[in-house]
């Protein structure tokens, strides 16, 4: 294989690397400004940023004494830096024929001093650098690269950090339905959006046999930490109610996770049912969600009451079913508590709820609509939701 070749595979790596790390043009950070004004304050020097090198730009995550957030890859000092596998230090740019014609040193207040350490992917490869620049000659110590590089490893390990919560995100999606079940008769949707790359939300629907089980859960909580724990639930919970009835299925579930959730100190609020799909009759155990109802045909609203207690939180709870039936024409829905950061009262936002309901002409556009509140505003909390509507002959 040439050389050619095998540098251009490296190359395809390396933009692949960057790719996954979806880091290019995301918005400033403070933990990455800290960085750079620290290192700014550190070094005594005018100008710092935070640079990735894409496979035609160069482009500034964050920087300090600069206006200036991409450019060409080809006239950029970093792009000679992640070549390399230590650092980049030019104390006189006139004086090293790589950059001594460039306009960018040529020029008025033209850069003098370059120093660039590479950064690594997660895979080790050189996506970027910690880099700085002034408009008169320095130099930097031994002292002073070991500073620089320990600044550049904090960058790394920041950008693995965002790696490690984006596979995170990945497998927690990858565990939700793909599809709703198909239930003739029944029109089925789910959704669950995230506050953050991971949440303490989940859903869940499946057959057991010909009927429809239906679960929400939403533990006390976001990022990895209620990840992990809702996992958790959604695996116990689903291998309980293959051989339970609804209320031992939640009960078994709830002592099975109890001490889980004492040593993590949190609980988990649930809605979880099913539903006979021959006579619209759902058997379900509220534990402390208290945001399902049945909208009428009619218009009318049937709360599905929470009798009991989030799992977690009083030992030795019980949890007792109870019993509603789904009519022809009518939609049985249920949120996580995230809805109700988008308004101002419970009413208000248990109105938006029903007007959507009434309106929509199937369970995905219920589902999507409810949703999309989460793409127009920054949600603070996870919004997760399920709808299912029975035909109307």
């Amino acid at each position: 294989m040439s050389s050619d070749l095998l540098n251009r595979n490296d190359e395809d790596r390396r933009l692949r690397a960057l790719d996954a790390l979806n880091i290019l043009d995301t918005p400033e950070e403070e933990r990455f400004d800290l960085i750079v004004r620290l290192a700014q304050r550190l070094f005594s020097m005018p100008s710092v940023a935070i640079s990735f090198v894409g496979k035609d730009r160069q482009w500034l995550k964050s920087r300090v004494g600069t206006g200036y957030r991409e450019g060409p890859r080809a006239e950029a000092f970093c792009n000679y830096t992640i070549e390399q596998a230590g650092p980049t230090v030019v104390p006189d740019t006139l004086d090293d024929r790589r950059f001594s014609d460039r306009p960018s040193v040529t020029g008025p207040q033209g850069t003098r001093f370059y120093a660039g350490e590479p950064l690594e992917s997660p895979g080790g490869y050189r996506v970027g650098t910690l880099c700085m620049w002034d408009t008169k000659p320095r130099d930097l110590s031994e002292a002073d690269l070991g500073l620089l590089n320990d600044l550049a490893r904090w960058v790394e390990r920041e950008l693995a950090a965002d790696a490690e919560l984006h596979r995170a995100g990945s497998v927690q999606r990858a565990l939700l339905p793909k599809r709703a079940p198909s239930v003739p008769g029944y029109d089925i949707a789910g959704l669950c959006a995230p506050a953050r790359e991971v949440g303490g939300d989940f859903f869940d629907y499946y057959l057991i046999g010909d009927q429809l089980q239906i679960t929400i859960a939403d533990v006390m909580g976001k990022g990895v930490g209620a990840a992990l724990v809702a996992a958790s639930v959604r695996a116990v919970l689903r291998g309980a109610s293959r051989f339970n009835e609804v209320g031992v299925a939640v009960n078994r579930s709830a002592r099975a996770l109890e001490s889980d959730l004492a040593e993590t100190a949190t609980f988990v609020t649930m809605f979880t049912a099913r539903l006979e799909p021959s006579t619209g009759d759902l058997t379900y155990v509220d534990a402390g969600h208290g945001l399902s109802a049945i909208v009428r045909r009619s218009g009318s609203v049937q709360q599905l009451a929470s009798l009991a207690p989030p799992i977690g939180v009083l030992p030795d709870s019980a949890w007792q079913e109870q019993g509603a039936t789904l009519g022809p024409g009518d939609t049985f829905i249920t949120l996580s508590d995230g809805w109700l950061d988008y308004f101002d009262s419970v009413p208000r936002a248990a109105a938006v709820a029903v007007r959507i309901v009434m309106e929509s002409s199937s369970a995905q556009s219920i589902v999507d609509q409810i949703g999309g509140f989460s793409t127009c505003v920054t949600p603070d909390d996870d919004l997760t939701v399920i709808a299912v509507r029975r035909d109307f002959p």
